[in-house]
């Protein structure tokens, strides 16, 4: 025998499948209709891939903490409070401007109104008033969007060691809420 077939047939064999033996197949047959019946979905794949996929989701996730995604938000639905929607403005600025003016208009016809908006927006929840997420939407980088970025991460802070104390192990190792 050659060195090369010899080699050629090693590969063979590594790449060869593996063959169970009677009391393996049952116990084997078991765990691959389990698989199987866990990723009946299109594109499911084995269980280390799912954890994988729901690992790698939730540490890049749009739905995660993120401090200029909620403050986008705010800003936004800080618009739509007062009946101005950004999509009609061609700059943040401009929207800003917008904003700025029926904040001001509704300061003249109903100062409590103001109250109401920061209670729905959860201003009020973070210690920042409607004038200063005003302020932040017209110049992000300035001392009020400073400010508004700071009550952002505190709060979302909050809301993450509320979470992570959750999934902490108790006095005895277990873990839950």
């Amino acid at each position: 025998m050659s060195p090369l077939s010899a080699l050629n047939s090693g590969a063979f064999l590594i790449l060869q499948p593996q063959r169970l033996t009677s009391t393996e197949t049952s116990a084997g047959d078991g765990l691959v209709a389990s698989i199987n019946s866990a990723s009946a979905s299109p594109g499911a794949g084995s269980p280390l891939t799912l954890a994988q996929a729901r690992i790698t989701e939730s540490m890049f996730s749009v739905d995660s903490l993120n401090v200029t995604a909620t403050k986008v938000r705010l800003m936004e639905r800080a618009g739509k409070e007062l009946g101005i929607d950004q999509a009609d403005y061609e700059s943040v600025f401009s929207y800003g401007s917008a904003v700025k003016n029926a904040v001001e208009a509704l300061k003249r016809q109903s100062p409590s109104a103001i109250a109401e908006i920061e209670r729905q927006l959860g201003l009020d929840q973070l210690g920042v008033s409607l004038d200063t997420l005003v302020a932040a939407i017209i110049d992000p980088q300035g001392s009020d969007g400073d400010r508004l970025d700071a009550a952002l991460e505190k709060h979302l802070g909050e809301i993450a060691g509320d979470e992570a104390a959750s999934v902490q192990p108790n006095e005895i190792g277990l873990y839950g809420g």
